[in-house]
């Protein structure tokens, strides 16, 4: 297997001069490994095999990732849109709080606010006269 591995390596980097077709009894031009046209068929195709897997493998991981992406990002969305729905329950819950405390003030507080400013001025000279009276 590492000698296919290696042959592979060799022939997928080899150009045009580095390899011949020689016929039985023929000497090679160059020094080096020689195949029969069975075994190189092999490893040719073994090459396409791999190649073919790997780029299947590169395919299958690049749409389990986008996959997972676009999952990520529709939960995201529906998280965004609860927030959102939270918030503005949140938001009338408070308004409608301060609507009723303004309405328990405004129920509480004198009608006639310059009546009970009068009858403090009043009241206030009467207790300083009275005091007065009493130290004399």
């Amino acid at each position: 297997m590492l000698n296919s591995l290696i042959l592979l390596a060799l022939l997928s980097t080899a150009s045009a001069e580095d390899f011949t077709v020689v016929s039985e009894d023929q000497p090679a031009p160059f020094e080096g490994v020689l195949l029969s046209v069975p075994a190189v068929a092999e490893v040719l195709a073994q090459h396409e095999e791999i190649k073919m897997k790997c780029d299947l493998e590169i395919e299958y991981q690049l749409d389990k990732a986008n996959t997972q992406c676009k999952l990520d990002k529709n939960i995201l969305e529906a998280r965004i849109v609860t927030l959102e729905q939270q918030y503005k329950e949140i938001i009338a819950q408070k308004d409608l709080v301060i609507n009723k405390q303004q309405a328990i003030i405004k129920k509480g507080a004198p009608h006639r606010k310059w009546l009970w400013f009068a009858g403090g001025i009043v009241l206030g000279g009467a207790s300083y006269y009275g005091i007065e009276q009493a130290t004399q």
